[in-house]
């Protein structure tokens, strides 16, 4: 075998080394950047399942402790009648889209609460509407966290019975609960109010209508009227109305 033969040779083998070399490190970063995008895959995969589920598990915390609130609110006006009748609930957690918007009136500034802060809800009695399954706790306030665990009182309208007009606001969700269903309520429909004495004041629908936010105070005070009223309110997205209100005006006879 001459000189000349072996060093072809070996030349020829050096750049088929070199090809398998470059073909094996090609393979090698292909596999690590596949390994990778399917990693960051993963990540935004499990990231979007978690986004999705994010309202559904609010919505059914909401529910859940609407309805323990509903059933511990029941037993203290069967039992003590009259009583100071409380549910706790966080203060930050379970929060509602839009929730500011259903405010009437100036919001007054609040300071951030700790996270693990509570919040003590006061009832004052509870709202039974049977033809759209509508039976919760009634809050002493229609605030942002209150809202979220049921209808609330509004502080400037009467309290449901007395002389004049009292409001009660409720969200509008989406799913069907809360006063989803106020519009399918019409005139001589019964609304039952149970007080903390136990005693039930019973309201028939008047009038059911749509208007806008920067009418509510025409309708929510206590002031507007002498008879013994009930006024139901939340927002509506009826016809594309967005931002706009449905009223519900219930009345004792007598």
């Amino acid at each position: 075998m001459n000189k000349h033969f072996i060093l072809k040779f070996f030349e020829k083998s050096g750049r088929i080394m070199k090809r398998i070399e470059v073909v094996k490190g090609s393979k090698t970063r292909s596999k690590t950047l596949n390994t990778t995008l399917i990693l960051i895959g993963a990540v935004l995969l499990v990231a979007g399942i978690i986004f999705l589920l994010i309202e559904p598990i609010k919505r059914y915390n909401r529910q859940k402790m609407s309805q323990e609130a509903l059933t511990v609110i029941s037993e203290k006006i069967v039992e003590t009648k009259e009583s100071e009748m409380t549910y706790v609930v966080p203060a930050i957690g379970n929060e509602v889209e839009g929730e500011g918007y259903d405010f009437i009136g100036e919001e007054e500034p609040e300071a951030t609460p700790a996270p693990n802060a509570k919040v003590v809800l006061n009832s004052i009695g509870i709202l039974n509407i049977s033809k759209i399954k509508i039976k919760y706790s009634v809050w002493d306030e229609a605030t942002k966290v209150s809202l979220r665990y049921g209808p609330g009182h509004y502080g400037d309208s009467v309290m449901p019975g007395e002389v004049g007009n009292a409001t009660i606001l409720g969200h509008n969700y989406r799913d069907g609960s809360m006063f989803h269903k106020l519009g399918q309520l019409k005139k001589g429909d019964k609304v039952v109010f149970t007080g903390k004495d136990g005693k039930e004041k019973v309201f028939y629908v008047e009038e059911s209508k749509i208007i806008k936010a920067t009418d509510l105070m025409k309708y929510t005070t206590g002031d507007i009227t002498d008879k013994r009223q009930l006024t139901l309110v939340t927002c509506t997205y009826e016809y594309g109305r967005k931002g706009w209100r449905r009223v519900v005006i219930c009345r004792m006879k007598g």
